[in-house]
């Protein structure tokens, strides 16, 4: 008889010397149900990737993990819908999550989380530092949730009929930091410009906007600063 999951066709034929007869059917051998409990759903953002643990009864049944639909393992701060599904010839579940990477809650346990002895002996770690080159300095870096050892792209301001717009992403409630938003036409005198919060979540979405209301210069600069509380 089979054993293994799978459909057989199955037929019967009465052998006896006083009756005559047969039948026919489908024996479905189904795969047995399996569970899959998810651990490590809430992780604090370091720079390094934050897998999902998964851990199956029976045990040891291999699982492919997705996130937002991805087998790549997010590292930056944010909201990921977790899948996980069993692998397995005998055995079928799946589960559901959500992986929340939340914000080191201050600059100097950001620095920790990033930077060696070595480097903090160094000065890699100043706030005014910028060990990737990439134009944002390690409180740039920690202000937007980026990654201070690897190039980050700088935001682009957009001129539209709005104006002159500039919008990013930033991790939500960052305890210890002001951001600035200031618009000049020469560089030497800048204007303060309001930030308004387009998304929020872990991370938040904000937009500057200098609606260009006052004159029509001949040139505009819209630029982000960072201080620490």
């Amino acid at each position: 008889a089979p054993s293994a999951v799978g459909s057989y066709a199955i037929s019967a034929v009465i052998n006896d010397a006083n009756y005559t007869g047969s039948a026919t059917g489908t024996l479905i051998i189904a795969k047995a149900a399996a569970t899959i409990d998810l651990a490590g759903l809430t992780q604090s953002y370091d720079g390094t990737p934050k897998p999902v643990t998964a851990t199956t009864t029976p045990a040891n049944l291999l699982v492919e993990v997705t996130y937002d639909g991805s087998t790549t393992v997010p590292s930056a701060v944010g909201s990921y819908a977790v899948r996980a599904n069993v692998i397995d010839p005998n055995h079928a579940d799946s589960a559901s999550g959500t992986l929340v990477i939340a914000a080191t809650t201050n600059f100097t346990s950001w620095r920790d989380a990033h930077f060696t002895t070595d480097e903090k002996s160094a000065g890699l770690a100043d706030a005014t530092a910028d060990p990737d080159g990439d134009g944002l300095t390690n409180l740039a870096e920690y202000a937007l949730g980026t990654d201070p050892h690897n190039f980050s792209p700088p935001a682009i301001a957009i001129l539209d009929a709005s104006g002159l717009t500039l919008s990013f992403t930033r991790p939500t409630n960052l305890p210890d930091v002001t951001y600035i938003a200031e618009s000049s036409d020469g560089l030497a005198t800048w204007s303060p410009v309001p930030l308004d919060v387009l998304e929020t979540g872990i991370v938040e979405t904000v937009r500057a906007r200098d609606p260009l209301t006052t004159r029509e210069p001949s040139r505009r600069f819209l630029r982000l600063r960072f201080e620490l509380k």
